[in-house]
């Protein structure tokens, strides 16, 4: 049995979602559904931050969420690009509270993203298939790590490189690349990210290619991360009180709670970027099996200890104190 009990103070949740709420590209468990419903219902607000599109985060969580409650919840989604709100009766309001993207880059800006792109396709010779879930892709692909999921998510370009993050003996020798070996792994991503990185430059697009996940590689807008879309929300009084809340609700760090499954420094977590953004007491829960030791020093960051992990974790966590 985990020693990690429920806080029944909560007022305020960030969490991730893939992989922590629901499987990679694999709508949420009705289980979680449920849960997640309750946790509205006790007034509890939910903040999803996510890698993910808002297409995604709605297809797989909020859509099956009851309408009424969903105007206490918002999504950040593409790592904290947009913020999204719901409106009383359960559908996305009209406008972001924020697009960091449109304010960063104009039209020409995003046709030349995308050329870019493109190019590091095709230098590569990357196999391009559209997101799916993993095993799925993997009956598809087989373990060819120049086969890849791409999405475009409009403020966020993603490469899910799941053959080529960690690439075998066998693998490094059919290659024509050089990878070089990035903390014990072999990973592709690191030279698209220097190709990228130097494209970008050369057009100067306010543009940075950054690891996301365990897998993917994205392109983002650069200063963007989750931690900004959480300082937005914190201190803006009116996103604040579109959920029923107000900055004062907020001061003892019991009241909030971080919810994730990749916090590694080393390993390039993202879901570090949420605590960045709060009182280093607040409790962040990480569902992965991840070693301390790599954790951001000085904030209440504690691994699941129970018999289950990731999303499956998440679940037992809400179970065993009959949320």
């Amino acid at each position: 049995m985990s020693s990690i009990k429920w806080n029944p103070r909560v007022k305020l949740i960030l969490s991730d979602v893939d992989e922590t709420l629901a499987d990679l590209y694999l709508p949420a468990d009705p289980e979680m559904i449920n849960k997640i419903t309750k946790i509205l219902q006790k007034e509890i607000v939910l903040f999803f931050i996510t890698g993910q599109g808002i297409k995604s985060v709605l297809e797989r969580i909020v859509n099956k969420i009851p309408e009424n409650l969903r105007w206490q919840i918002l999504v950040g989604h593409c790592s904290g690009t947009e913020v999204w709100g719901f409106d009383h009766s359960g559908k996305l309001n009209k406008n972001p509270f924020y697009s960091i993207y449109n304010e960063k880059l104009n039209d020409d800006q995003k046709t030349k993203l995308r050329k870019i792109i493109d190019k590091l396709i095709k230098d590569f010779e990357l196999k391009t298939y559209p997101t799916m879930p993993v095993e799925l892709f993997l009956n598809k692909a087989g373990d060819d790590p120049l086969s890849i999921m791409f999405e475009d998510r409009g403020p966020q370009i993603t490469f899910e490189m799941v053959n080529a993050y960690d690439l075998s003996d066998d693998q490094l020798q059919k290659l024509k690349l050089k990878i070089p070996n990035t903390h014990g792994h072999f990973d592709i991503r690191i030279l698209l990210m220097e190709r990228a990185e130097r494209f970008f430059n050369e057009e100067k697009l306010p543009i940075t290619p950054r690891l996301g996940g365990i897998f993917a590689l994205d392109f983002a807008v650069k200063g963007i991360s989750k931690t900004t879309a959480v300082e937005y929300v914190l201190n803006n009084e009116q996103v604040l009180s579109s959920l029923g809340l107000r900055k004062s609700d907020l001061t003892n760090p019991e009241y909030l709670e971080i919810w994730g499954d990749k916090f590694s420094v080393i390993r390039g977590g993202t879901d570090r970027h949420m605590c960045e953004a709060v009182n280093p007491r607040v409790r962040t829960i990480d569902f992965r099996k991840e070693n301390p030791e790599e954790f951001l020093k000085g904030y209440n960051i504690v691994t699941w200890d129970g018999e289950k992990h990731l999303h499956e974790g998440l679940l037992e966590y809400l179970s065993s104190d009959n949320v």
